[in-house]
C-alpha cells in the first residue's frame, strides 16, 4: 500500500471511530434524558411528579417569592367507580392538557398523585395568584368527552404564599392542603387562601 493511500486509510479509520464515538455519546445522552423523564414525570399526564417537585425544592435557594396552589378534583373517585379507571386516566390526561395551557415560565404544574395537582407560582403578586386559581377552575369546568360521553368535573384549590425568607416546604404544603379542604367545606368548585388565623389540619 502506497504512503498516500495509507494516510487516507488511517484517516478514514480515525474518522469512523470519531463518528461512532459521537453516536455513542448521543445515544447515552438520549437514554439518560429518557430515564430522567421516567423518574421526574408522571406517565399518565406528562406533568412533573412528586420527585420532580422534590428536585425543584432541593434546587430552590429562596431567591423568589413562592405561592403554592393545591388542586383536588371534586368527585373524581365517583367518576372512577362509575366509569372505570381507564376513563379516569383519560380524564386526568385531558385536565392536564388544559392545565399546561395555563402555566408559563414562572409557573410549574405537578401531579402529586391520584387526582391531586400542585402549582408553584414564582415571583407572585397576590392578585395574580387568585387570578390563576380562577382560571384553573374555569378551564377544567368544561365538559370532557370521555368514552363517548360528556363528563364534568370541578376542583377545589388551596393557596399558600411565602416571602423570600420564609420558604418552608412542609409548612407551605400543609397550609395549601388545609386551605384546599377549607374550600371543599365551603361547597367545592372554589378556592381559599390560607390565612394566619386558619388552623393547619
Amino acid at each position: 500500500m502506497s504512503e498516500p493511500i495509507l494516510h487516507y486509510f488511517i484517516y478514514g479509520i480515525c474518522l469512523a471511530i470519531f463518528l461512532s464515538g459521537g453516536l455513542y455519546v448521543r445515544a447515552l445522552r438520549a437514554e439518560r434524558n429518557t430515564l430522567r423523564e421516567l423518574v421526574y414525570r408522571d406517565p399518565v399526564t406528562g406533568l412533573l411528579n412528586r420527585s420532580g417537585f422534590d428536585t425543584f425544592w432541593s434546587q430552590y435557594r429562596a431567591k423568589e417569592r413562592l405561592a403554592l396552589l393545591s388542586l383536588d378534583l371534586d368527585g373524581f373517585k365517583e367518576i372512577n367507580d362509575t366509569y372505570g379507571h381507564a376513563a379516569g386516566d383519560e380524564l386526568l390526561k385531558e385536565v392536564s392538557r388544559d392545565l399546561k395551557q395555563i402555566t408559563n415560565k414562572n409557573q410549574l404544574a405537578f401531579r402529586m398523585g391520584g387526582d391531586e395537582f400542585l402549582f408553584i407560582m414564582k415571583n407572585y403578586d397576590p392578585s395574580q395568584v387568585e387570578i390563576l386559581a380562577g382560571l384553573i377552575l374555569k378551564k377544567i369546568s368544561r365538559p370532557y368527552y370521555i368514552q363517548d360521553r360528556d363528563i364534568s368535573i370541578t376542583g377545589s384549590i388551596g393557596i399558600s404564599m411565602c416571602e423570600y425568607s420564609e420558604a418552608d416546604r412542609a409548612r407551605l404544603l400543609e397550609e395549601a392542603d388545609s386551605a384546599m379542604y377549607h374550600a371543599k367545606r365551603l361547597g367545592k368548585n372554589g378556592y381559599h387562601v390560607f390565612r394566619k388565623r386558619d388552623s393547619v389540619i
